[in-house]
């Protein structure tokens, strides 16, 4: 009886994660399994991810240039998947994307619980992801997003247990996740040296997170930084990190240029080339002739060349430096803008873009998102932003804050943007709710000044 009772108890204490999960699960199953199934969807970004998982699973000590390239941590997540299940178990690689997309709702919301004001808030967030469309649609491909969106969301909530409890277990726990999240999408990197920036001047405002508690989280990251550089030099005899794209993506951002390709140079890299779907869709637009405030106005032309292998970090710097030198200070700050309003505005979150079924619905949402939630999120950012007065919803404006300056440098999209939804839906409900008590407030006096002060009433004594 008494394990029965712990047991409900358990289930009692943490109904609310609970219910959001399977309620998530229920939504997500649906979509994988009947509606869009990830392996019907192999083509692209996505063969890219199966192909490399295999590669891994079949060859994976193989020395190829070409697979330092991408961050390697989506892929082995499908090599682990096709190696438990087998190459061509039907419905393993749908089943796990949303198992772990299911995560992303309870994940929010213990973050919520923990940084909100309003004791709505993290149900009502909680509930808003449950079918929230471009996380559930993103799951239904074979892509980074939904992984890293999981990890960086536990990472996160580890982070703030370790704030608010001082508990060396939570932060291995959050550094665990941040090392999933590292080897998934290196950007993360950024945001933990933001929140280094910001705990150094606030420590004593951050509660229980002392500098033994940021080591101890560090030292996952740092093993897979170590064992990612050691990948990185076996693949390519140069010295890196996670992946190679980096400057590649930096060309883009300081030139936008819609494509940059390589061209066969005798040495047995091939033609490739890559081209931002943002970008391709502003191109588009401006050869419609649609009327934008913004438009790429790439620095050297909409098409970059150059003879050698895709990943050549000088080749790429070379284009950087004379966009830079061609635009000047103020065209670059342009950019930047440009890059950051890609996040919401003229473009359809790709792949959903390439699909006629879909783009509608793409659309929508996208056009929900800024609409419901990128000024309040932008509001909020600057209100909450109080390491002395809100530590836990400080940390949440570190995340914010790291996307926006993630896109300025390189560019951003509506795709890029969903994995940090959770974060900008939160900071946008906390905006609303501030927002609605000061008006409830501002009404009541408003009202009591109206009617006036009440006055004693007297009997006629006649």
């Amino acid at each position: 009886m008494t394990h029965r009772n712990g047991i409900a108890a358990w289930i009692v204490a943490f109904r609310w994660p609970l219910a959001l999960f399977l309620a998530a699960l229920a939504v997500r199953l649906h979509w994988n399994l009947a509606i869009h199934p990830p392996e019907d969807y192999v083509y692209s970004d996505m063969h890219g991810y199966v192909s490399r998982g295999l590669a891994a699973l079949d060859r994976p000590f193989e020395r190829h240039e070409y697979a330092a390239f991408f961050p390697y941590g989506n892929h082995l997540l499908v090599a682990a998947v096709k190696g438990l299940f087998g190459r061509d178990a039907p419905h393993a690689l749908g089943v796990t994307y949303a198992l772990i997309g299911s995560t992303i709702p309870p994940l929010a919301y213990g973050i919520a619980r923990r940084a909100s004001r309003y004791p709505w808030v993290p149900p009502l967030l909680g509930a808003l992801l449950v079918a929230h469309y471009p996380l559930v649609s993103l799951g239904g491909y074979v892509l980074s997003e939904i992984p890293f969106a999981a990890a960086t969301l536990a990472a996160h909530l580890g982070l703030t247990l370790v704030a608010l409890r001082g508990r060396i277990r939570d932060a291995v726990f959050g550094g665990c996740f941040a090392a999933v999240a590292t080897a998934i999408r290196p950007q993360i990197l950024l945001t933990m040296a933001l929140l280094g920036l910001v705990w150094l001047p606030f420590r004593r405002a951050f509660g229980m997170l002392r500098l033994r508690h940021l080591v101890v989280a560090f030292v996952p990251v740092a093993l897979v930084l170590v064992l990612s550089a050691v990948r990185f030099h076996h693949h390519t005899g140069r010295f890196g990190l996670v992946s190679e794209n980096a400057t590649l993506n930096l060309a883009f951002g300081r030139c936008h240029a819609a494509k940059i390709e390589s061209l066969p140079d005798g040495k047995g890299h091939g033609r490739v080339h890559f081209q931002p779907p943002s970008f391709l869709q502003m191109r588009a637009q401006e050869r419609r002739g649609k009327q934008k405030l913004l438009d790429l106005e790439p620095a050297l032309g909409y098409d970059l060349r150059y003879e050698g292998y895709i990943g050549d970090g000088k080749a790429h710097m070379a284009f950087v430096r004379e966009c830079v030198r061609k635009t000047g200070v103020l065209g670059q700050l342009k950019y930047a803008v440009t890059n950051v309003v890609l996040l919401w505005r003229y473009n359809v979150p790709w792949p959903d873009s390439g699909r006629s079924q879909w783009r509608g619905v793409a659309a929508w949402w996208q056009r929900w998102s800024r609409n419901l939630y990128a000024v309040p999120a932008l509001v909020g950012l600057v209100l909450f932003f109080r390491p002395r007065r809100r530590p836990a919803m400080t940390l949440v404006c570190v995340q914010f804050a790291s996307l926006l300056l993630t896109s300025a440098i390189f560019f951003g999209s509506g795709r890029i943007r969903a994995p940090y939804d959770p974060f900008i839906m939160l900071l946008a409900l906390e905006t609303y709710s501030a927002a609605a008590l000061l008006l409830a407030a501002a009404t009541g006096r408003l009202v009591s000044r109206r009617s006036g002060p009440s006055r004693p009433q007297t009997k006629d004594s006649g």
